[in-house]
């Protein structure tokens, strides 16, 4: 018995270390394969925006294959979110998964927020109260004002984003301003000068088709009503009241070289004002976006911006902004629009808090006006520019145009306005 027990010994101390080598053998030859496609999604760093809030627009990066990872791809991402900073992006192998590891800081969202613009004849300040990630959905919430020497205006909005298939986003503004109106030609001589009020309220949804392409629809009531001036010339007839309504489409996508988050877009917006009393007509806008790396820091930018309204009331005409040029004067006033801007823009310097550019660029624009119909103005314009990366604020910018037809220089300094 002795024996036998003695033998069983001798024989387990040769067959567990046998069988333990195998089992090492065996995990040596065949090795875990590593899965090649984007199983699932992490983020680091979110303190106030909700998860699936974050998670949503990166998605679209399941199922990717290993190879075709980009990080620039993700930054650009988490970058058109506007409310989160990319730090990292990264893939992460782990047992039976392949984890995309992104980790983000959280710009500042909510603060009082200045607007300030000042330029060749014309000046405005605003305070708003800002939120820009609202209960940490990325909704926006603005209330506040602005006073400057074209009248001062009320403004509230809130605006619910989109993030889940299915579900459309939707916002609602209230607004309501005094304007003291000075409309002047290329040549900054005044041809029209009133008062006005104008009463807005709007709401409207918007539903995100694909990452790329979104469609809106919007419908909204305006008063304009005309008011005493003691300088009033060449007014207007009457006021208006309308009842408007506004499907657009878009589509959008963006890069990141690392210095420029660069865009390249397209929208086309229709409107019919159905008038009350004054003038019913219908509106065609149409803009598009060609922002290009040529290389990191150095890009190629193309704007363009087009206006058309089948009225000829003087009350409905807009400011050169539809036409994206700043070679006219702020106040010029114009019914129909087709401008273009083309230049180059190149960063200075780059920090944590944003990157400084310097652009250039040459504009032309047709416009047509009333009492002179369509008029063709073209000049370089220059100017510098800084991208704020941690505060929730396009840009802080100065700007200098030129007007070869009429010679007229066109200064700007803006803070607070995209660019």
């Amino acid at each position: 018995m002795k024996k036998s027990i003695f033998f069983l010994i001798i024989l387990s101390l040769f067959i567990v270390p046998l069988y333990a080598l195998d089992e090492a053998v065996q995990d040596e030859a065949v090795p875990i394969e590593k899965i090649n496609v984007i199983t699932s999604i992490e983020i680091i760093g979110l303190k106030r925006t909700k998860l699936h809030i974050a998670k949503y627009p990166l998605e679209k990066y399941l199922g990717q294959d290993r190879e075709a990872f980009d990080e620039k791809d993700v930054f650009a991402t988490v970058k058109n979110m506007s409310v989160l900073e990319p730090v990292s992006a990264e893939l992460i192998d782990a047992d039976n998964e392949l984890i995309l590891r992104v980790t983000v800081e959280e710009k500042w969202s909510v603060f009082p927020f200045p607007l300030i613009f000042a330029g060749s004849g014309e000046t405005s300040f605003g305070l708003f109260l800002f939120d820009a990630n609202a209960f940490g959905l990325r909704n926006t919430a603005v209330l506040g004002g602005a006073y400057g020497s074209n009248g001062w205006s009320a403004i509230a909005m809130y605006s619910h984003t989109s993030n889940r298939q299915g579900v459309p986003g939707w916002t609602g503004v209230f607004m309501f301003n005094h304007q003291e109106k000075e409309n002047v030609d290329r040549d900054e001589q005044v041809h029209r000068v009133y008062s006005a009020d104008r009463f807005l309220v709007s709401s409207g949804l918007n539903y995100s088709f694909t990452d790329y392409f979104i469609g809106s629809a919007g419908i909204y009531f305006s008063s304009i009503s005309l008011k005493d001036n003691d300088n009033i010339f060449n007014p207007p007839d009457s006021g208006a009241m309308i009842v408007g309504i506004s499907p657009r489409l878009s589509l959008r996508q963006s890069s990141w070289d690392g210095y420029f988050l660069s865009g390249q877009s397209i929208s086309l917006d229709y409107s019919y004002n159905f008038a009350i009393y004054g003038s019913s007509y219908h509106q065609v806008d149409l803009r598009g976006v060609y922002e290009k790396s040529l290389i990191p820091g150095f890009r190629l930018n193309i704007r363009s911006g087009g206006s058309w309204k089948s009225t000829e009331d003087p009350l409905f005409e807009d400011g050169p902004q539809k036409a994206q040029v700043s070679i006219l004067p702020r106040k010029y006033s114009a019914l129909h629009y087709a401008g273009l801007s083309a230049g180059l823009e190149k960063y200075l310097y780059k920090n944590r808090w944003g990157t400084l550019s310097v652009q250039s660029a040459y504009q032309c624009v047709l416009s047509y006006r009333l009492d002179s119909e369509f008029e063709f103005d073209h000049g370089p314009s220059s100017g510098v520019v800084f991208y704020l990366s941690r505060v929730a604020l396009p840009a802080i910018g100065t700007g200098l145009a030129y007007n070869v037809v009429s010679g007229l220089f066109q200064f700007s300094f803006s803070m607070g306005m995209s660019f």
